[in-house]
């Protein structure tokens, strides 16, 4: 736990300002009963943001007042209250944040497995709609600094516009006390006291490589849950890791999270499916056509819903900046693509570490024409992948059934296999 920057101010070093703030904290609710213990050390010091505030005491009555009030003065109910504070607390990672509306959230009847999927980033499933809509609404204006327009309604509709205003009052509020908190890293008020924060992002994000690659499935089935821009900036950054010649990276990649364009790349998509769905089916043989169903029924859930799905990455790349050694060559060209597609599958794995749900298809690049007006790319740019990902809805990514090393990998000419059966050292 980092060293807290303030030496805490005990009541005998107090001037008049400042005791009559600590005289207001003192008497508030807050500091009552088994809670007194979380604020008040034994010395007198006060613990969270309070002794920090007692440096400007004017600003910090009005500040302790404010957060009365919002427990005191309002109609929101305490559940979605703390459940956006939570949501606040998990985005700036506040420890001492984080530990105490955890107890407040649990007392008010907030299950621990919401409190488990906020420290994860992901939308619980919540049994009451007003938790639901605070939580939608905090999440959004906390990672996306907007709130959407159905949100915003649904917020309303649910909590009325009393409360979806004390809603948003609150996310602000406590984002502020995040900042002092994470400034100044106050000590417990208790000695015998552990605060425990959320999980760090490193162990959210880590995996084994080989886990990665053995466990990257193709995930159709996605929530429309908005992704965090900092773990979205993560898998886009992976991206750019990938080798490139010369460090050219012909690519680019156009991140569509507006609602009106990624409906118009589904309608898109849902033509070229329907199609292709259709193809695949009628030349699948008899005894293979139940999981051919099977396959393509994931397939068709991504059509359906493919404009529901948060973001939907628009690989393209610049042909002139290709050096294609194949491009003479009797048979298709396929050279091209070791330029681009080590980026695409970098996404991919980075989004497994995340535990995003991800599939690359290329299907809209038959329609690469609308493609490119809808996202305003310029010639000679074309596209090469489309990556759409999002929270799995299902169990996302598994075990993998590929045809084995023994089969794939040859050892010194075509057909020779180069590894004996179970000789294979990942499984």
């Amino acid at each position: 736990m980092t060293a807290p920057a303030l030496v805490p101010l005990k009541p005998e070093e107090l001037n008049d300002e400042q005791r009559r703030m600590y005289d207001a904290v003192l008497a508030s609710p807050r500091a009552q009963g088994a809670t007194r213990k979380l604020l008040v050390r034994e010395d007198g010091s006060l613990s969270g943001p309070f002794d920090a505030w007692l440096r400007t005491p004017v600003l910090g009555a009005h500040l302790e007042a404010v957060g009365m009030a919002f427990r005191t003065d309002t109609v929101l109910e305490a559940a979605p209250r703390e459940v956006a504070v939570m949501v606040v607390a998990r985005a700036w990672s506040a420890d001492f944040e984080w530990w105490v509306h955890g107890m407040l959230a649990r007392l008010t009847g907030v299950p621990q497995s919401v409190i488990d999927e906020i420290a994860n980033y992901r939308r619980p499933v919540f049994d009451d709609e007003a938790c639901a809509a605070a939580h939608d609404v905090a999440y959004e204006l906390v990672h996306k600094r907007r709130i959407d327009e159905a949100t915003i309604e649904n917020a309303k509709s649910v909590l009325g516009e009393r409360a979806l205003v004390e809603v948003i009052s609150n996310v602000g509020f406590y984002q502020l006390v995040s900042g002092i908190l994470e400034s100044f890293h106050p000590a417990p008020a208790a000695a015998d006291v552990e605060v425990v924060g959320p999980p760090p992002a490193p162990e959210r994000a880590g995996i084994d490589l080989f886990d990665a690659a053995s466990t990257t499935r193709a995930v159709r089935r996605l929530k429309p849950d908005p992704i965090p821009e900092e773990t979205l900036r993560r898998v886009l950054e992976a991206a750019t890791w990938a080798p490139s010649g010369a460090n050219q990276q012909p690519w680019r990649v156009i991140a569509v999270r507006d609602p009106k364009k990624k409906q118009r790349l589904a309608e898109l998509y849902q033509k070229e499916w329907s199609e292709y769905a259709e193809m695949r089916l009628a030349s699948a043989p008899k005894d293979f056509l139940p999981v051919a169903e099977k396959m393509l029924a994931s397939g068709n859930y991504l059509a359906e819903h493919l404009g529901e799905a948060p973001v939907v990455n628009v690989f393209c790349f610049n042909p002139e900046q290709l050096y294609i050694t194949d491009g003479d060559l009797d048979r298709a060209s396929v050279v091209g693509g070791a330029s681009l597609y080590p980026a695409v599958q970098n996404m991919l794995l980075a989004c497994r570490a995340e535990g995003l749900g991800c599939v690359l298809t290329t299907l809209l690049c038959k329609r690469e024409t609308e493609v490119c007006e809808l996202l305003e790319i310029p010639k000679p740019w074309a596209t090469h992948a489309f990556v759409p990902i999002g929270w799995p809805v299902g169990g996302g990514h598994g075990p993998l059934s590929r045809r084995p090393v023994e089969e794939t990998v040859f050892a010194d000419r075509f057909g020779e296999a180069m590894f004996e059966a179970n000789e294979s050292s990942h499984s």
